[in-house]
């Protein structure tokens, strides 16, 4: 009894060596038994390839608005795809609106043909160009329609997706700490007649804000100009009028800084050396901010 005991023991402890055995080999096998040993002195490289994906888009048309139903509070990403008219190969620009009730935002595009995307039967369609909605709290319906088109057929796809945040650009210059609530911003004092010089580089998309400082004498609302230029070519310009704001330089305590105004813009390929002026004001000084975000490749 005692050496049948014995020996189904030992018959049990061979069939766990056996499993034991598999799976060492199945292990040896993954982690690199079969695998190729290249032995000459190649140079090894990576590849990117495109790997094909369908995506559902909804048709927007001319005469048949789309209308959706989010719920919140979340951001949607939505992209547009123009359904391409045809004999032609030149850029192409559409309009739409998103209505919300009775709020309308005009919404327009440009696009150019794409190259490596395609509709059903290999229709021809437009790049990409997209837009952000943040949604509030609850369930909120939305109507989006097709106001101006050269086909009147485009594509719409949702995502969640909430937008990318700016990346603040380093410009040299005197430090203004800006406390708006709970949140501080680093801008820098821009004087007025003696510009900032700032290098971008690109492609991006810029944003450059502006707070004018107002003095305890200055009184009422006040008007500013804030102007980009890049080797003497005006980038961008525009002229605004603000008022003082709740937030405070926490190491400028006799400056009050304005509601916040700014520029935005394309910057292409390469770097960019740029210079922000400030100008048509009574004001000595405002803060800067200049911030970017990299372009998205449309496809």
């Amino acid at each position: 009894m005692r050496r049948c005991k014995a020996e189904g023991r030992s018959q049990k402890g061979r069939r766990v060596d056996r499993v034991l055995l598999v799976c060492l080999l199945s292990v040896a096998a993954i982690t690199g038994a079969e695998r190729v040993e290249v032995q000459s002195s190649s140079e090894r490289v990576d590849v990117s390839v495109i790997q094909r994906t369908d995506l559902g888009y909804y048709l927007l048309a001319a005469n048949r608005p789309l209308e959706f139903e989010v719920q919140g509070p979340t951001w949607i990403r939505v992209y547009t795809r123009l359904w391409w008219p045809d004999g032609v190969d030149w850029d192409q620009a559409y309009r739409m609106s998103l209505c919300q009730g009775d709020v309308e935002r005009p919404l327009a595009f440009e696009s150019g043909l794409s190259k490596s995307s395609f509709g059903p039967d290999r229709r021809r369609v437009g790049k990409w160009r997209s837009f952000y909605v943040q949604v509030p709290s609850g369930v909120n319906n939305y109507r989006l329609k097709l106001d101006d088109a050269p086909c009147d057929t485009v594509g719409i796809r949702f995502t969640f997706r909430a937008p990318k945040p700016w990346q603040p650009v380093a410009v040299p210059g005197s430090e203004l700490v800006l406390a708006d609530g709970a949140d501080t911003v680093r801008m820098t004092r821009l004087e007025l007649g003696a510009p900032l010089n700032v290098t971008v580089s690109g492609p991006c998309r810029l944003r450059v804000s502006a707070r004018l400082n107002f003095e305890p004498s200055m009184v009422g609302a006040q008007n500013f100009v804030l102007t980009v230029d890049k080797g003497g070519q005006q980038v961008a310009t525009d002229n605004f009028r603000v008022s003082r704001s709740g937030a405070v330089y926490v190491n400028e305590p006799g400056l009050v800084p304005s509601s916040r105004k700014g520029l935005r813009f394309n910057l292409g390929e390469g770097v960019h050396r740029l210079s922000i002026l400030l100008s048509g004001t009574l004001a000595r000084s405002a803060g800067v901010l200049v911030e970017r975000i990299v372009n998205e490749k449309y496809e």
